[in-house]
């Protein structure tokens, strides 16, 4: 039986510019924490260091999947498959949770510059991220498998997340830990410090324009986590009411919820680090915005830290 594998190349070539773009993106945000060693002076920085990392990890993890959408075959064996599964699933809920530190981070910053989070509550959201993201991540890839879905192929083998018995468990569970309670931890915190930053007083242009500013980047923030893992969870639940049909334009919705979901390491370092007021000048930064010319608030900025 022959097999059109269209889709599988079209995906392919599209994760690899994407994998290009965000190994470029995350490898710059690496170079100017290092260049301005600013960990030790900006809380922050370490905590948006935290989330590039697992950004990058989830890069790293692309050509395994690749292979599978070109070869439809897992290259590997079944206890590989649960190892990609399960680091797979950490770096995800690892840059996630991190978003979850960063926003949080970012209104005590904002609504109190002059007494900004200590190391130690620092360092306390870091490790709180990445253990909650390996224990709650272990259990839900413990039953990944490799599986045959064609009967009678069994050179067309994939990595499936779970066996088909607990799939929607899975799903449910994921959406719940990996979207909607961080979801609500990162719209909660933005409302919050947009309604702070509407209602300050004004006291210049400059001001008023950086304020302005900073309620677009609370907005992208927010905006860009909903549109990148939404799609997926709609796609998920569409199955499971046995709406989706096999067709072209089914599959092109399937093709659009991956990729935005590989998407969003890239779009993590530009939007939190490379478009900040401290690295717009570096460069190769330039090729993430475009040129205007700098703002100079005559009070402190709160619009510091986007």
């Amino acid at each position: 039986m022959v097999y059109s594998n269209r889709y599988g190349v079209i995906f392919a070539c599209t994760c690899g510019v994407i994998m290009g773009v965000g190994f470029g993106a995350n490898l710059l945000v690496f170079s100017l924490f290092a260049k301005h060693n600013t960990l030790r002076k900006n809380r922050l920085d370490a905590l948006l260091l935290s989330m590039t990392l697992a950004d990058f990890f989830s890069l790293l993890l692309i050509p395994f999947t690749l292979h599978s959408a070109v070869s439809f075959s897992w290259p590997l064996g079944d206890t590989s498959c649960k190892i990609y599964q399960f680091l797979l699933a950490f770096s995800l809920a690892a840059s996630t949770y991190s978003l979850c530190a960063v926003s949080m981070a970012r209104f005590m910053i904002i609504t109190n510059p002059y007494q900004p989070p200590s190391t130690d509550l620092v360092v306390l959201m870091l490790v709180m991220a990445w253990a909650l993201s390996f224990f709650i991540s272990l259990p839900l890839r413990i039953f990944a498998t490799k599986e045959s879905l064609v009967p009678g192929l069994t050179n067309y083998t994939f990595c499936l997340p779970t066996i088909q018995e607990h799939h929607y468990q899975v799903v449910l569970s994921q959406f719940v830990l990996y979207y909607f309670i961080p979801m609500m931890v990162i719209a909660v915190n933005y409302v919050r410090l947009a309604l702070f930053l509407h209602k300050s007083p004004v006291m210049s242009t400059a001001s008023a324009r950086n304020t302005r500013r900073a309620s677009l980047m609370v907005f992208l923030a927010a905006g860009t986590f909903t549109v990148c893992w939404l799609p997926g969870y709609i796609l998920e639940l569409c199955v499971y009411l046995g709406l989706y049909m096999h067709g072209q334009s089914w599959e092109m919705f399937y093709f659009t919820c991956t990729v935005l979901q590989y998407l969003h390491p890239c779009v993590n370092p530009v939007l939190y680090v490379l478009l900040s007021k401290r690295y717009r000048s570096q460069p190769g930064v330039w090729l993430f915005h475009c040129n205007r010319n700098k703002v100079h608030p005559q009070i402190i900025s709160v619009t510091e830290s986007f």
